[in-house]
């Protein structure tokens, strides 16, 4: 196990310095200046060329890539251009924010999706089969931003029942981590109900019930220990996409997460923000995902002997 952690992290090298690069390249090729920015529509030329000069993208993009890479590397991820504020501290500050959200959302989309998957694999072709299908169906369909307005006119402006932007209180979390599970609550879902369904097919499940072990037995002992391998898969990847993906939900309820000041960031042209935010989202991406390939072995040990 511990030669395969130190592969993966090798491995994960190449992609991170691939990362640093596409991040630096794209943000420049975007139109739009930070100093622009900064000193508005009375700026000169003089006062944009010092502007420029201190902000220090004023030198050759070989340089600033350097620069850039070197302080990464550190764990310097550099200035604001815009609050001057480090860019590690307005990481730290809106981390806990996007955790927070990112993890109610995928509770919901645990707790509902993986129980009416059961279900559904369990009565094959019945109207709750259905009834499960239709709404992955409508899951994997309807796109986020446009729930989190119908949720927010609902239940915010017509019934008044939860707050549709801000946080600080419990109700503030409702909306959002209903609209960001709902994709993955259908993922979740499919991905159970047809791993389940392989599951019941197979000699093992007959042998069980032959012996006369009760349903119960049979699907949490037998079923569902031998259909959880996909369902891992897609829960790590579906919690890296919500921590990193929770950009639209943020911003249509003003949720003071990473995903908001990504946008903001990106708005203003402020470079190291921007950079900070992509690296620090494709950590944990890569971090989760590898979690869950260190959780194979413990959910099927065939892996580990293998």
């Amino acid at each position: 196990m511990l030669r395969y952690l130190i592969a993966r992290l090798v491995q994960f090298i190449p992609t991170l310095l691939g990362i640093y690069v596409l991040t630096f390249v794209m943000i420049r090729v975007l139109p739009g200046d930070p100093a622009q920015f900064l000193e508005g529509d009375r700026g000169d030329e003089q006062s944009l060329a010092a502007t420029r000069a201190r902000l220090g993208i004023d030198e050759p993009l070989t340089t600033q890539f350097w620069i850039f890479f070197s302080d990464a590397v550190r764990g310097d991820l550099g200035r604001s251009f815009i609050t001057r504020r480090p860019v590690a501290d307005m990481i730290a500050q809106t981390f806990p924010n996007t955790a927070v959200l990112g993890i109610c959302a995928m509770l919901i989309a645990v707790g509902i999706g993986i129980p009416l998957g059961i279900v559904a694999a369990i009565a094959h072709n019945s109207i709750w089969d259905n009834l499960s299908r239709l709404i992955a169906l409508i899951g994997v369909s309807i796109p986020v931003f446009w729930l989190g307005l119908q949720l927010q006119i609902i239940f915010g402006l017509s019934l008044r029942l939860l707050p549709v932007s801000g946080s600080g209180q419990p109700a503030h979390l409702v909306l959002p981590s209903v609209a960001a599970s709902f994709g993955m609550l259908a993922v979740l879902m499919r991905i159970t109900r047809s791993s389940a369904l392989e599951a019941l097919t197979q000699d093992y499940i007959r042998t069980a019930r032959s012996k006369g072990l009760t349903q119960r037995r049979v699907i949490g002992r037998h079923m569902l220990s031998n259909a959880l391998l996909p369902i891992v898969t897609v829960w790590g990847t579906g919690l890296a996409s919500l921590l990193s993906g929770t950009l639209l939900v943020e911003v249509i309820f003003s949720y003071p997460g990473m995903g908001r000041l990504l946008v903001d960031s990106i708005a203003s042209r402020d470079y190291p923000s921007v950079q900070g935010l992509v690296i620090t989202f494709a950590l944990i991406y890569a971090g989760l995902n590898l979690l869950v390939d260190l959780l194979y072995p413990l959910v099927d040990p065939r892996i580990r002997y293998t």
